[in-house]
Order: structure tokens, then C-alpha cells, then sequence
């Protein structure tokens, strides 16, 4: 069986929907291939946080993360208008708090930081971070205060994106794994598990962490991520994001506090009893109040990083598809910025590249894929 289309777009996570979403929305012809996997995003906070990090980001990025978060407001507009649904995104702040001794230094690095590139943080002390969200616990000794950061519930978007791209008649190829990509300067063909051949003027790769089973892929590796959800009856204890250098407590409308995420070198999806534990003490230290909320679910993703932990997005030197991967810690606050990339490639308006290709990229046999 062959199919033809404008675009074919490998992988239906979060970078995948909005790259397929933005291609069609101008026009094109679009076939979205999606194995069914779970995607990273399912699992991730979907914290929309540019500067939280600011202290370990060189300048570029820098600028990428803040980018994102300056479009993401339009970005859910059309995303809500085509599906027909809110996406519950909230733009009320964050704090980056001190909640150990040894967290004073590094978020005072961090204020510094955002000093020197025009992006001040005010300076809360613990007692007036309690003033304005009471249930943040004596540990806390100082924050900084990012009003500009928000929140999205990757669970809200993920289908949101399915509805939008169904509305703009994305074609959505659903339980086959890429077996193989067309050869040559621009692969212009997919070709599928059960045998289908779909040809495109352009080939997009945004399979996340699986893009590394892929040959010519740009050195994408999975990095574990561990994530606990809790939930409070009625209003949530906290109003704001309140991250810290250990943990990040995430609060939803709707009673869900999502707490995370460790950082692991590791491509399985186990969750282990010290992760769990080390984020629920941390958690309370920073809300006491949540040693009375119920754990509703442990779970853990694997985020798509390349080896210099930038994303990339565009054609590797020896050409063939256009990758859309290495998301890392930031793939849904990207999502607009890397939607935006992706047509610009296809329509043959590149922008300049974002992130490197590391020298060697071993060959290997391409099985499949997991969503981004």
C-alpha cells in the first residue's frame, strides 16, 4: 500500500503534534506516524519556567527558553480554538526557593544571573514567600521571585494538539513503527512495519529518545526522569510553582501537586523507593501540608537530550530527514519555538540551526521508535 503527502512527520509526542499542527495550519498536506507509545510529555510537569535554570544555560539557550515561553500564550490561543478546549494554562509565577543552607549560594548565583542578561528577580525573603503562599514551610529561607513563569498540564495538551491536527486534516497513521526512511540527500519516503510506503516532499523525525535507533540520528540519548503526582481534596495548597536546586512542586487547579524529577543517566522507566522518597521529603520540606496528600501515581519518563544538551532541529550534515529532538528538560516550553523550526525547514526557510552534531554518529539498525 503507498500514500503520498506534503510532509510526513515520525513520532506524535509533544514536538511532533505541534510540528505536524503548524505545517497543515499553513496549508500543507500532513501524515502524522504514531506508534502508540506513551510520550515523555505524559509524564513531565509541563512547567513553562525560561530563567528558573538560568544559571546553567549559556546565552543562546537562554534566549531559545525565553522565546518559548513568549509565544506559548498565542500558542495555546490556537491550540484551544481548533480543539475546542482549554488548555488550563496559567501564568501566576514561580519562586525559586532556598530550602537548605546550601541552596542560598546557588540561588543567589541565579539572581545574579538574570541581573546581568536585563532579567532582574526580586529577592522574597522566607517570612514575606509565606506572606503570599502560607503553606510554604519554615525551611524555606529566601526565594526568587520569576512573575512571568506558567504551567501547562501535558495531559490537557497532548490531546488537544490530536484535536487540532485532526481539525487542520492531519492524517494520523496509528499502530506501526518506522521501519525504514528514504536514502539519499532528502529522504522522501517512510516506509512502515506493516509495509505501507508513505512518500513526502519532507521527512520529519521527532521521535524523541527513540530517534537514536534511527541511522544519521543527531546523538539523542533517553535521561530518566522519576515524577510523583499527589492530590490535596479542594483548593491546593499552594498557588505558585516553587522550585528549589532538589525538587520542583508543581500545584494544579484542580487539586494535583505534581513533584519532581530526578535526573538519570538511564533509559529504563522503573521507579525506585529512594527516587520516591528523596522527592517526597524534599516536597514536604518545601509544603509541610503535603504529608496528609494522597500519592496517586509514581511514574517515570525518559526525556530526549543530545550529547551537548541543546535541541536540534534541522538536517544533519549528510542531509536526509529533518530531526526535531533533544527537547531534554524543556520540550513542552519549546514545543511553539520547535513547531516554529519545523516548517521553517520544510518550507525551505531555515533559521539557524539549534544545537550541534557531535562528530561520529554510530550506525544502527532502525526498529522503531517511541513517541517524543
Amino acid at each position: 500500500m503507498t500514500r503520498s503527502s506534503d510532509i510526513v512527520v515520525c513520532g506524535a509526542g509533544v514536538w511532533g503534534l505541534a510540528g505536524a499542527l503548524r505545517c497543515a495550519r499553513d496549508g500543507a498536506s500532513v501524515t502524522l506516524v504514531d506508534d502508540g507509545r506513551q510520550s515523555a510529555a505524559h509524564v513531565a510537569a509541563g512547567m513553562l519556567g525560561a530563567r528558573a535554570e538560568a544559571d546553567s544555560q549559556d546565552p543562546d539557550m537562554l534566549e531559545l527558553l525565553t522565546a518559548g515561553l513568549s509565544r506559548w500564550p498565542g500558542f495555546s490561543e490556537e491550540i484551544s480554538q481548533l480543539a475546542g478546549v482549554s488548555l488550563g494554562d496559567d501564568y501566576p509565577g514561580s519562586f525559586v526557593a532556598a530550602c537548605r543552607p546550601e541552596h542560598l549560594a546557588s540561588v543567589r548565583r541565579l539572581g545574579e544571573t538574570l541581573s546581568a542578561v536585563g532579567a532582574p528577580a526580586e529577592w522574597v525573603t522566607g517570612s514575606g514567600l509565606r506572606d503570599l503562599e502560607p503553606a510554604v514551610g519554615p525551611a524555606v529561607s529566601g526565594a526568587l521571585a520569576l512573575p512571568e513563569e506558567g504551567q501547562v498540564d501535558p495531559r490537557r495538551l497532548l490531546p488537544a494538539l490530536r484535536a487540532g491536527c485532526e481539525a487542520l486534516g492531519v492524517e494520523r497513521v496509528t499502530g506501526s513503527a518506522v521501519a525504514a526512511i528514504g536514502d539519499g540527500a532528502c529522504a522522501s519516503r517512510v516506509r512502515l512495519a506493516d509495509g505501507t510506503v508513505v512518500g513526502a516532499g519532507s521527512v520529519v523525525i521527532a521521535a524523541g529518545h527513540g530517534a537514536r535507533a534511527l541511522e544519521g540520528n543527531p546523538g539523542v540519548r533517553p535521561v530518566k526522569g522519576q515524577i510523583l503526582r499527589l492530590r490535596v481534596p479542594g483548593k491546593p495548597p499552594l498557588a505558585h510553582v516553587i522550585r528549589t536546586p532538589d525538587v520542583y512542586v508543581v500545584p494544579r487547579a484542580d487539586g494535583e501537586i505534581v513533584v519532581g524529577a530526578t535526573v538519570e543517566e538511564r533509559a529504563d522507566t522503573r521507579v525506585t523507593a529512594g527516587a520516591v522518597l528523596d522527592l517526597l521529603e524534599d516536597a514536604i520540606r518545601v509544603c509541610p501540608d503535603l504529608v496528609e496528600a494522597e500519592l496517586v501515581e509514581t511514574s517515570a519518563g525518559l526525556r530526549p537530550a543530545t550529547q551537548d544538551g541543546r535541541p536540534f532541529v534541522g538536517r544533519t550534515e549528510t542531509g536526509g530527514p529533518i530531526w526535531a529532538t533533544g527537547g531534554y528538560r524543556h520540550g513542552v516550553l519549546l514545543a511553539p519555538v520547535a513547531a516554529e523550526l519545523i516548517w521553517a525547514e520544510v518550507s525551505g526557510q531555515p533559521t539557524a540551526r539549534v544545537g550541534t552534531i557531535p562528530e561520529s554518529r554510530p550506525p544502527t539498525e532502525v526498529t522503531g521508535f517511541p513517541a517524543s
